[in-house]
């Protein structure tokens, strides 16, 4: 782990002078459409740091997280109508400050992995006990699956990135989650642990 510490204090380090955005494209599902976004980025000297393209319905959804120069986040926030013209989704250009850990709140990421059958209120009811235990989420993925097999089986995979109060009591609410899991038939595929990466990423 003390060389994830260290690559993360050299990138905080070399990012003092950063800024971050993000970048939303939403419209027609055509081909290329991520290529569109990446190449607006990197031609004005912008970083990708994530990334994620998804397909609803009939609508494409690109989101990017962005760290680059100052003026190259201002170019991009000018540009951005030139993205929305050439690529005919609509764009979202949103810079922001660097982010900041919370009071009471330790400064390192956790995160952990479950699945489940899927059920209506999983999602719900998980977050609503990571909110008793003042949890906050950073970071969350869904996904439901159906399994191959001579029985029909659908799985509800969740991935859960979070920082965790100072007082937190770890014992309990693995307990819970635990609990929860056993509920949906489910268990923890990665438990809760420490996991590398800045804030910003996630």
């Amino acid at each position: 782990m003390a060389g994830d510490d260290s690559m993360n204090s050299d990138m905080n380090d070399n990012s003092n002078d950063k800024r971050h955005a993000a970048l939303w494209l939403i419209g027609p599902d055509i081909p290329g459409l991520l290529n569109m976004g990446a190449r607006f980025v990197s031609e004005r000297g912008g970083n990708i740091d994530k990334d994620i393209a998804d397909k609803f319905g009939e609508k494409s959804v690109v989101f990017m997280s962005i760290t680059a120069e100052p003026d190259a986040i201002d170019k991009m926030d000018q540009d951005k109508n030139q993205l929305k013209k050439k690529s005919g989704c609509g764009v979202v250009f949103q810079p922001m400050n660097n982010p900041t850990v919370p009071d009471g709140y330790q400064p390192d990421l956790h995160g952990f992995d479950i699945i489940s059958d899927d059920a209506v209120g999983v999602i719900a009811e998980i977050t609503e006990m990571l909110s008793e235990f003042n949890v906050l989420i950073v970071g969350h993925t869904g996904e439901r699956q159906v399994m191959p097999g001579p029985r029909r089986i659908v799985q509800a995979g969740q991935k859960y990135v979070v920082m965790l109060p100072y007082n937190f009591d770890a014992g309990a609410f693995n307990h819970r989650l635990n609990e929860l899991m056993k509920k949906y038939n489910g268990k923890m595929q990665v438990s809760l642990k420490r996991v590398p990466g800045l804030l910003w990423w996630w």
